[in-house]
């Protein structure tokens, strides 16, 4: 009998002796240390906010700590409101075969799973199955699925929560199976709500599906191994479905992993990943003119990046994370988007706003529709001076791909930036530092996060 794709990756999530290299294992490392960051600052968001106000409403009380939070929430909430933080700001990492956001899933749902005795090398191993598994559907998928309107980071990424959470309560093969069967039961949502606080709450379904999906597979619930690749299951009816692809995709979990083959996008911005080619082509740009001079700016790019960005002159926050012509336009003003330019609505600045007037995106089809970032289909950002002189800057990586990746002195950087209360006289902290960067071989994860730091 042939294996369904569901058992195949169970097989792997569930019996793969997970032996990273230290490199791999300093992506995961810097991936979680920059999720964590933005745990906390988005802590400080509308939506976080309204979101742990309404999970009090729900009474969900339990046992596990939430960032930010004194109160003492259900797994699943707790999951829930840490993703929904992590993701609030749209400053959290993302991966590019899957189009998702894969650390502020996964790290939620397993600090949600984790208990007292949990290591961060146990941590490690749970994160590194569940980007396999939402990387490798991600091959499989995509840009089919992405392209279709379904955002990844709540659909493949709940069925990886789902795949790290059964590794970190020690599910077998068939537990692990039926728990990302029944995560794939839970897994939607759509891109068209961008630029709404339902973003980020997608991302908090996806953590809280994972560590349900766990828990009711442990408990013995029954769920088909065939719904990811049924005639009617989870990837015919999502867009994407082709069995070859799947297979072949499938023949090499693990060899390598997928977090070394792919790496992570870390984001200097706070802003939606799509926009960052924009922002790097202005870095650029400013070195060659005076922002005065400028009459026109027309922005190239594939039209599966434009198509999540549709908004020309944003309205809020939400929107100006969105909007590749505010990008471009306080990138080439300022030549840097902070945290402190959106608390101050920046694209309100009458400066700002009068050269988001004056830029246009144009989009194209790619040449190569199955890369996310091709170097045939870089982004272009032509700047049209008073004097009608043209310039131009094309980007194929952005800063922070792991092609062109920040150091890890830049991501402690950003890492204390969201933190935002730290001080070097202060030994504690200094010294919690110091462990954090090692977080993979702390004794206890949950005691590091949120005990001895400043996190709670």
């Amino acid at each position: 009998m042939i294996e369904t794709a569901l058992t195949r990756l169970a097989h792997f999530v569930a019996e793969d002796a997970l032996t990273p290299d230290q490199a791999t294992m300093a992506i995961l490392r810097d991936g979680v240390i920059d999720t964590l960051g933005c745990m906390v600052v988005g802590t400080k968001s509308e939506v976080s906010q309204r979101s742990v106000s309404a999970v009090i409403q729900m009474g969900g009380d339990g046992p596990c700590r939430v960032v930010g939070m004194p109160n003492l929430v259900s797994r699943p909430h707790a999951a829930f409101l840490n993703a929904v933080a992590g993701h609030a700001l749209d400053f959290d990492d993302w991966e590019v075969p899957g189009n998702t956001h894969p650390t502020v899933v996964l790290v939620p749902a397993l600090l949600a799973v984790a208990d007292a005795q949990t290591s961060g090398r146990d941590l490690a191993r749970a994160y590194l199955v569940g980007f396999e598994v939402i990387a490798r559907l991600g091959e499989s998928l995509n840009f089919e699925h992405y392209d279709a309107g379904w955002h990844s980071t709540a659909t493949l990424g709940a069925i990886g929560a789902a795949a790290g959470c059964a590794r970190l309560l020690g599910l077998d093969v068939s537990g692990t199976t039926r728990a990302m069967s029944l995560a794939c039961s839970a897994a939607t949502g759509y891109t068209c709500q961008f630029g709404s606080h339902a973003k980020p709450v997608q991302a908090g379904f996806a953590a809280r599906s994972g560590v349900e999906a766990a828990y009711l597979a442990a408990a013995g619930l029954s769920a088909q191994p065939h719904v990811l690749d049924h005639p009617r299951g989870f990837a015919a009816l999502m867009g994407g479905f082709d069995p070859n692809r799947l297979s072949k995709v499938l023949s090499k979990l693990g060899q390598p992993y997928a977090l070394s083959e792919h790496g992570l996008v870390l984001k200097p911005w706070p802003c939606c990943g799509y926009t960052h080619r924009v922002m790097t082509c202005a870095l650029a740009m400013r070195e060659r003119i005076q922002p005065d001079d400028i009459a026109r700016v027309i922005l190239h790019m594939p039209d599966l990046h434009a198509a999540v960005l549709p908004y020309g002159s944003p309205k809020s926050r939400s929107e100006a994370l969105f909007s590749a012509p505010f990008v471009a336009a306080i990138g080439l003003l300022q030549g840097n988007l902070t945290l402190a330019d959106l608390d101050r609505k920046a694209w309100q600045s009458p400066e700002i706003a009068r050269l988001i007037a004056r830029c246009a995106l144009r989009s194209f089809r790619p040449k190569r529709p199955d890369m996310n970032y091709s170097p045939e289909d870089p982004d272009r950002m032509e700047v049209i001076l008073r004097s009608e002189r043209r310039h131009e800057e094309r980007c194929v990586y952005p800063i922070g791909a792991p092609e062109t990746p920040m150091s890890q002195h830049s991501v402690m950087a950003k890492f204390k930036a969201n933190l935002g209360q730290i001080s070097e006289d202060d030994e504690r902290q200094m010294d919690w530092l110091g462990k954090i960067q090692d977080w993979p071989n702390a004794p206890s994860i949950l005691d590091l996060f949120f005990k001895e730091g400043v996190t709670a």
